[in-house]
């Protein structure tokens, strides 16, 4: 199944995507989560009657106000090779573990406003996102996947020059709306608990990151176990796993996102997020 989020005629609503179409569902974004994490979101969903096209709706983050969006920083050998000299210079023994508030957050589709006033080195950075649908506390690795709903597009965008100024990554990391997430849940019974997936992120058409996400250093269990031992998880919270070899700063010449980019973020099985750049100066706030 298929779960989004969207505007519709003004109205911020839940629907379920088949095919082209989208019917909106009484439940809430969260019901729906719950129920998918134990297997149960596609048995007699009540629907509300109102049907329209996904090229007819304006697509929202698939999250919910209020929860959080968990990240895991270098978790692909390739990327931590490609950034030793800034980063982390060894493998890392135990995740790296950052959190984004949720105004970062924007939907497929939408413009991305990263304004030149707060960076010059937006970069990209393609991930898969686990989205939580069961609460957990202390999970141990074995359990860690009955927690999870689905999986998710993420494009982690981050300001370079901010994230390599400041010792810890909040600032670098945080731009409002600067984080494209979607463009739907795809639920857990299709991708299974530790999908292995190809991923891919190209800008203007042309091709820049691409990897699989059989290659983490840390699996989705063991993120949600980590997370979990210090901080409950909860229905509606997005862990954003890393992203593979190919960011922009760390090719030769360094490479940025530029007023007019096209950027398009693939995972097979769940679909692409495609998003504008526009450098300005006004900022919004994601839905």
């Amino acid at each position: 199944m298929k779960i989004a989020r969207y505007l519709s005629d003004g109205a911020d609503r839940t629907g379920v995507v088949e095919g082209d179409v989208i019917r909106e569902i009484h439940w809430s974004l969260r019901d729906l989560l719950v129920l998918a994490a134990t297997g149960h979101e596609g048995h007699n969903p009540p629907y509300t009657g109102h049907e329209t096209t996904v090229n007819e709706v304006t697509f929202l983050p698939p999250a919910i106000a209020g929860n959080r969006v968990f990240c895991a920083g270098i978790n692909y050998v390739a990327h931590q090779r490609e950034s030793a000299d800034v980063f982390v210079a060894q493998i890392p023994e135990e995740p790296i573990l950052f959190l984004k508030d949720f105004s970062t957050l924007a939907g497929a589709g939408a413009v991305l406003h990263l304004p030149k006033g707060v960076s010059e080195q937006f970069d990209w950075e393609a991930e898969l996102g686990v989205v939580i649908g069961a609460p957990v506390r202390n999970v141990s690795v074995e359990a860690a996947l009955n927690a999870v709903a689905g999986y998710t597009v993420v494009n982690d965008i981050t300001a370079r020059d901010l994230q390599t100024k400041h010792v810890q990554w909040t600032l670098g990391k945080n731009s409002v709306a600067a984080t494209p997430i979607g463009p739907w849940i795809v639920t857990k019974d299709e991708l299974g608990g530790e999908p292995e997936l190809e991923i891919s992120l190209s800008v203007n058409n042309e091709l820049k990151q691409t990897g699989n996400t059989r290659d983490m250093l840390f699996s989705v269990a063991r993120l949600i176990s980590t997370i979990s031992a210090v901080m409950p998880l909860m229905p509606g919270d997005v862990i954003a796993t890393g992203t593979p070899s190919g960011v922009g700063f760390k090719r030769n010449p360094p490479e940025f996102l530029h007023d007019g980019d096209i950027v398009e973020t693939r995972i097979e099985g769940i679909g692409a997020l495609t998003n504008s750049v526009q450098t300005g100066v006004n900022l919004r706030v994601a839905g």
